[in-house]
């Protein structure tokens, strides 16, 4: 049986996404995991492709999925979770921004009866480095207008890094294309009435290739799904 999909999309991440995949597995294999790392490519131009090709040839649990255009965070993250084999799903970074000696962690309380695992960048505990100043402000005003309009002590819905119950989370139907996906899987299972719980992270920016994170489009996206999911919250539709 498999415990953990680990989904990372990738879009020319030739310069992490080895060192990446090699960390989470030897941290899984450390911890006794049964686990399948998943990478969900956006038709790379670079070498990703290549070198996922030869980490899957010498680990099995390591599967390359070509995604089809058009090229999407949102829809990679999507297709990801309804071809995972796992009990429990998480979304992780290609640029290794997130540790993955926290997945653990988030298999354990997946097991206490959580079907969301938050990993936040903002409890005490918590370690962020190098975090940019706007896309700080963007974020903090997202994540305080989503405790105060759904009543949640979720403070870092924005943070991609969580774990999902797979059986549960391919039951939701995910619209968003962008980096928002996350947060529209998390605020479903909340407005369903699914246990979430939230665990301190470290989060570290990238150190090699380019970021895909765009801060005035993703800023508007984040805030128009917030508007959408509380519709959906007081009515439904």
């Amino acid at each position: 049986m498999i415990q953990l999909s680990i989904i990372i999309p990738t879009w020319d991440e030739e310069g992490n996404i080895e060192n990446t995949i090699n960390s989470i597995a030897l941290t899984l294999e450390k911890d006794n995991l049964a686990y399948e790392i998943l990478i969900v490519d956006d038709n790379s131009s670079d070498k990703t492709i290549e070198i996922v090709n030869k980490l899957s040839q010498k680990n099995s649990n390591i599967r390359l999925i070509r995604h089809q255009p058009p090229r999407s965070f949102g829809y990679s993250i999507r297709d990801g979770i309804q071809l995972s084999n796992g009990e429990l799903i998480v979304i992780m970074m290609a640029d290794l921004s997130d540790d993955p000696r926290y997945l653990k962690e988030m298999y354990f309380k997946y097991k206490e009866g959580n079907s969301v695992i938050v990993g936040s960048r903002f409890l005490k505990g918590s370690k962020v480095d190098s975090y940019p100043f706007l896309k700080m402000i963007s974020n903090r005003l997202f994540n305080l207008a989503v405790m105060v309009g759904f009543f949640t002590n979720i403070n870092d819905t924005s943070n991609n890094f969580k774990a999902f119950d797979s059986r549960k989370a391919k039951k939701i139907k995910l619209e968003c294309k962008s980096f928002e996906v996350g947060a529209e899987l998390m605020l479903k299972m909340l407005i369903k009435g699914e246990k979430i719980t939230q665990i301190p992270v470290s989060w570290t920016d990238r150190t090699k290739g380019e970021a895909k994170f765009k801060l005035k489009n993703t800023f508007l996206k984040y805030f128009l799904l917030f508007l959408k999911m509380l519709k959906l919250k007081y009515t439904g539709e």
